[in-house]
């Protein structure tokens, strides 16, 4: 049940807090002063919320799972008692967003309008998601890392700091097509700090991108890709070696 708290008890409790028309705070929600959460958002009971945030129209945070059971999250055993959903300070979310529980965003974050993060998913401080993200399960995000319009990120991905995701990225994370049903493995991509992945690239399950490595538009990626190297190509093979711009 939500148990959402009346405007008259929101505007007692928080009076720092700026609130729109058709707003849901659940129960024991926490929302830092000079936070803005506008019309049609929906946040869920337990969430935590930090100062200085803004929140557009018509975004759920916090939404619990509800699964059937032939999902394959319930394979994976999702936990079934998640902890809240955490937003850091100064963050920004678009409209039409969906946080899911367990998620814990860093501070200073923009996630653009229609993106989606999935349970048990970690951004660093200063990371920017483009407009309709999509981040699934268990994935974790290192700052100021920075991924573009429409990418797909998987279950079980590492994002290290300081990433550029173009737009149109595509990751998968399980090899086996689900063909195995709940015997199949699940692991991400792994990319490691400062790696660069261009337009519409796709990620097989495992690949590890090294440090400050390029990945061509369009490329595919079936194997590991050595630090400070430049692959292209369906599959994607090397093509050069690249400078290191990170110290």
């Amino acid at each position: 049940m939500f148990d959402a708290i009346s405007r008259d008890l929101f505007a007692k409790t928080y009076p720092e807090v700026k609130l729109g028309e058709s707003v849901s705070i659940g129960a024991g929600v926490v929302i830092g002063k000079g936070s803005v959460i506008s019309h049609g958002t929906r946040i869920y009971p337990g969430t935590v919320i930090g100062e200085n945030v803004q929140i557009l129209e018509n975004t759920v945070i916090g939404r619990p799972t509800v699964l059937p059971p032939s999902s394959s999250l319930v394979k994976r055993q999702l936990a079934a008692d998640l902890p809240p959903t955490v937003v850091g300070s100064g963050t920004v979310i678009g409209a039409s967003v969906v946080l899911y529980r367990g998620v814990v965003l860093g501070l200073n974050n923009i996630i653009c309008d229609l993106s989606s993060i999935r349970e048990q998913c970690t951004l660093g401080d200063d990371v920017l998601l483009g407009r309709g993200v999509m981040i699934q399960v268990n994935t974790q995000i290192g700052a100021r890392t920075k991924i573009m319009d429409t990418c797909h990120l998987p279950g079980d991905m590492i994002v290290e700091e300081d990433v550029f995701l173009s737009t149109h990225v595509c990751g998968a994370s399980e090899n086996s097509l689900g063909r195995e049903g709940a015997k199949g493995s699940w692991s991400g991509p792994h990319l490691r700090r400062g790696a660069y992945v261009g337009v519409n690239a796709t990620l097989l399950p495992g690949v590890t991108i090294g440090e400050e490595a390029v990945v061509g538009a369009g490329a595919l990626v079936t194997k590991d890709v050595a630090p400070a190297t430049l692959v292209m190509g369906v599959p994607a093979r090397f093509v050069r070696n690249v400078s290191r711009r990170l110290s």
